[in-house]
């Protein structure tokens, strides 16, 4: 798991996108300086994990919006990626006081976020301003 820093490269070209997407690695970087930190409080991750289903929620729900309103033609599978992760999430949420180890959980939202922003979210940006 590592801290996330946000770069200019990673912006999409949407404000409010941009903005979300920092608030996402926000939350993150609050998962990894709680592990780093040794915490192993299931209350303070479950809380943590609430509050990045529903900040993901917002977003994927705005950016979904957006590229609709600019004709992306792949929206359909960015946004099955969308349920994917919120799946995923849930899943991890749900098993935090059984066998999931916190570092794995935080490990996955770090993956993720990186390799979606990065990945698939400069694909719409690519469409957009060709």
């Amino acid at each position: 798991m590592k801290l996330l820093k946000w770069k200019d490269s990673y912006s999409v070209g949407e404000n409010n996108i941009d903005n979300q997407h920092k608030g996402l690695f926000d939350i993150s970087n609050k998962i990894y300086n709680l592990v780093e930190e040794g915490v192993d409080d299931s209350e303070i991750f479950r809380e943590l994990f609430i509050s990045l289903n529903d900040y993901t929620v917002e977003h994927f729900i705005y950016e979904e919006m957006y590229m609709q309103s600019k004709g992306y033609p792949q929206l359909e599978e960015h946004i099955e990626q969308h349920l994917e992760f919120s799946k995923k999430l849930k899943k991890i949420a749900l098993g935090i006081n059984k066998d999931s180890h916190i570092k794995d959980i935080g490990e996955f939202v770090t993956t993720w976020l990186l390799q979606h922003v990065l990945d698939e979210d400069m694909k719409y940006k690519n469409f957009i301003y060709r």
